[in-house]
Formats: C-alpha cells, structure tokens, sequence
C-alpha cells in the first residue's frame, strides 16, 4: 500500500474512530442515578446498561474484523459508524430499561468498529517503525477519552442530563461518519468471490507464536489496568474516604499520565526500537507494583498509595502502543483478525477482572496491588518469550 494514501488527517480521524466506543462507556456514568430514577429501574438493571456495551464492543470486534479482510474497510467502518449514531439517537427516547440495555449492546457492538477498524487500516498501510510511531499516535488519541470521558459527563449531566450525553455522542459519532464518507480511502482491496474461502484467520494467528505472545502480553497488561479501574474505586472513596470529587481528580491524573506516557514511548521507539521500549515500560511499571504491594507493610498512607499507584498506571501507557504494534507486525494479511483478536482479548479482560478483585475482600488495597504485580510479571514473561524466543 502507498503509504500517502493517509495522512495527519486520516491518523487524527482513526484515533478518534478508535476512541469513540471507549468514551461512550463512561460518558454517560455520571448521570447513571438520574438515570435509574427515570427509567424507574434498580441500580443494578442500570448498571447492566455498561456490561451490555462491554459485551457489544467484544462481539463486534470478533465478527467485524474477519468480515472486514474480505470485503474491505470502509463499508463495514461506514455501517457501524451510522448503526452507532442511530442507536445513540434512539437511547435519548428508549421508553424503558430492557430497550436501553438491547440499544447500548447495539451501541458497543456497532462502536467496535472504530475500534478495531482503525488498528486494521494502520497496519494495511504501514509497516516497520512507520507502523510503531501511528499506532502510539493511535492509542494517545484514544488514551485522552478515559480521562475527559468522566469530567465532561459530569459536566455535560450538570448542565442538563443524562439523555444530553447520549445526544453528545449522536452529534460527535455523525461528525465521525463524514469524516470517514469524505476522507478515508479504501486500505483493503475487497476479495472477488473466488478467493472467500472459510475463514481460518483465527487458527493462523493463534498458531503463530510471535502473536500469541504478544497477545498474551497485552491482555495480561490490560488485565494490570482493569484490576485498578475495578479496584481503585473503592480503594480511595471507602477505605481512604475520599469524595467523588477527589477520586475523579486522582482518576484523571492517572489517565493522563498514561496518555503522557504513550505518546512518551513512541518518541522513545524511534531510537531504540519497540521491543526495548515495551520491556522498559513494563519493567518500570512493575517497580512501581513492587513498591505499592511494599506500602502494605505500613500503616494506610493516602500519599504513598497515590504515588505507587500513579507510577504503575502510567507506566502501563508505555506499553499499549507498542505491545500493539508488535503484535500487528507481519500480519498484514490477517491485519483485521489480529487487530479483532487484541480487542475481544482486552474487553474480555475487562468482563473477568472486575468481579475477580472484589472475591478476594474489601478490607483492604492488597488483593489489588498483589493483583496488579501477578499480571505484570505474566506480561513480563511473555514478553520475553516473544522477544528471545523462549
């Protein structure tokens, strides 16, 4: 592929294709009591309305990567980018819970596109160190959305209510699909009906074992962040006592300090390489896990807590757009299969770590530090295992 096919713009516009099913799981979280209130459900009905997304984001990826490697990426990018405005129009009115749970699987499954899409025409069009530097630039779009997701929310529900997020994203997701009619190219020349064949991406990717590693080593690095995101909740608001407030400023810190950090490790990569640079951030975030699971050893301390907790989270930012890179490197011609396969690995990851923190007790930090140091050193293992072939 010619690689002036994408420029600034494109790049821009991937990232934020790649962002915006992330920022519709949290967006709207703020305004989750209200909510609740007006759809005349329980909490946990409404909760469910997240781990509907959450599902949607995981089977989408899984069904629309594969799809896109026959028959190209623009139209399977087009469709879900208008299944995901209509669906994100259609919650503004959803007269019920049931209806808004089945529309958010709706919106998370049509999301998902942009999610694994973006990582797919990347890899069609570059390749090498190219292929490192826009996948970083990639995952630093994406990495800002956790941390405004929250505080824009909150915002946005303050000034009006929970149906304005929805009528956000609406808005910001229809801007996206004419972005994508007007200036995406085609990166994928669709396959003629004689060469679709039964799928076996999958397998193939599976039986190589430079991706499988490297898989392992990001889901076992997305497993480190959802083991804080699960965890640190009521780690700073229950056992620390901090307000809301408190725990989004903490919150937002250590986002940015990952988004700080991706875009770090990119420049880094340049002169060193990304297998260096994916070594060096997973090491330092493990460090940092050492140090946190050491604080246990003293009485509770916010600070402490705090400054372990913030070297070890944004260390992880080191590590995404490179763990990607390289596992997307040489699969050009399953390019979709593998970018899906990474992406159903991290939201399932999601799904199975949340529940997996809270059975270890409540009385304490430690199952999450512990937690978060045993994911590291698998990710550590296997990054070894892919790099010096052991």
């Amino acid at each position: 592929m010619n690689e002036k096919k994408i420029g600034r713009l494109q790049i821009i516009l991937l990232g934020l294709l790649n962002g915006i099913a992330p920022l519709a799981m949290d967006f709207y979280l703020p305004g989750l009591p209200a909510l609740q209130h007006d759809l005349e459900t329980s909490a946990s009905l409404a909760q469910i309305t997240m781990t509907a997304t959450l599902f949607g984001i995981a089977l989408g990826q899984a069904l629309i990567g594969p799809w896109s490697d026959h028959i190209g990426r623009r139209r399977p990018l087009i469709a879900g980018m208008l299944l995901f405005t209509l669906s994100s129009l259609a919650i503004v009115f959803a007269p019920n819970i049931w209806l808004m749970i089945v529309l958010r699987f709706i919106q998370g499954l049509s999301g998902s596109a942009g999610i694994v899409l973006s990582l797919a025409i990347l890899t069609d069009v570059f390749s090498g160190p190219a292929l490192t530097k826009n996948v970083t630039i990639n995952q630093t779009i994406n990495g800002v959305f956790p941390v405004l997701a929250p505080v824009l929310g909150g915002i946005v529900v303050g000034l009006a209510d929970w149906q304005m997020t929805f009528w956000v994203l609406t808005i910001t997701s229809f801007g996206l699909l004419l972005g994508v009619v007007f200036f995406l190219p085609e990166t994928r020349k669709p396959l003629v009906a004689q060469q679709i064949v039964r799928s076996t991406a999958f397998l193939k990717l599976l039986q190589n074992r430079h991706f499988t590693r490297m898989l392992i080593a990001q889901a076992a690095i997305m497993a480190t962040l959802f083991t804080y995101i699960a965890g640190s909740t009521f780690v700073l608001e229950k056992n620390f006592q901090l307000s809301t407030t408190a725990f989004g400023i903490i919150y937002a810190l250590n986002g940015a300090g990952m988004a700080v950090m991706t875009y770090i490790s990119g420049r880094i990569a340049r002169h060193i390489g990304a297998y260096a640079t994916l070594g060096w951030f997973i090491k330092i975030a493990i460090g940092g896990a050492l140090l946190l699971v050491g604080t246990l050893a003293f009485s509770p301390n916010l600070w402490l807590f705090v400054g372990t907790l913030m070297l070890t989270i944004s260390a992880l930012g080191g590590t995404f757009g490179m763990s990607m890179a390289l596992a997307l490197a040489g699969q050009r011609e399953h390019s979709g299969a593998a970018s899906a396969l990474l992406g159903v690995s991290r939201y399932l990851v999601a799904g199975i770590m949340a529940p997996v923190v809270g059975l270890f007790g409540e009385t304490s930090y430690a199952p999450m530090a512990i937690l978060m140091l045993v994911t590291l050193l698998v990710a550590y293992l296997f990054y070894r295992m892919s790099r010096y072939g052991e």
